[in-house]
């Protein structure tokens, strides 16, 4: 899916690099989001020298979401970059096995012992902090009514207007003479 050999990229020198075009589906990547179509984007992949790959990139995905003020079913699209480097876990040249320091280095930014880069772990907690914390259908949204649940988008719900403290009165007139 989102896994790239990088042994040869390993063996050649410093600076040298790979471009990846995406284009994968990443249904089932994570149950807090549902996605609406592929994962699109372009990835490059940097020799950075003693062991390392850099890799950057930049990528879109469509998200299935609900609108936060009246629950309506919505589709947004996520856009983010990604900046990352990963450490061999094996000398491509001498076959040894390398260690890292934990501190230093996450695990799912460990290349593995056949040389295979995964960027699918980086990719699913990229669209999970990039999914907006109150997606709106419109911007003008009215939501629901607070009495009977019904979508004010659609047209008045019929609830009879609430009782408005009298301490309250003043405002309200105020209210409806600065909206004349």
């Amino acid at each position: 899916m989102l896994t790239f050999n990088v042994a040869q990229l390993l063996k050649e020198p410093t600076g040298a690099f790979r471009e990846y075009e995406i284009n994968e589906s990443v249904d089932g990547l994570d149950e807090s989001f549902s996605p609406a179509g592929p994962l699109t984007g372009k990835v490059v992949l940097l020799h950075a020298g003693r062991h390392t790959i850099l890799a950057t990139g930049s990528f879109r995905i469509s998200l299935n979401l609900f609108c936060s003020r009246c629950l309506e079913p919505v589709v947004e699209t996520v856009e983010f970059q990604i900046e990352e480097e990963f450490k061999a876990t094996v000398d491509v040249e001498a076959g040894t096995h390398l260690s890292w320091d934990p501190v230093e280095v996450e695990e799912s930014n460990l290349i593995d012992a056949s040389h295979t880069l995964d960027l699918t772990e980086i990719i699913r907690q990229h669209i999970i902090l990039n999914i907006p914390m109150k997606p709106l259908c419109r911007p003008d949204c009215r939501g629901l009514c607070p009495r009977c649940g019904a979508n004010l988008n659609l047209g008045p719900c019929g609830c009879e207007e609430e009782e408005i403290d009298p301490r309250w009165a003043a405002l309200k007139a105020l209210k409806a003479a600065l909206e004349n």
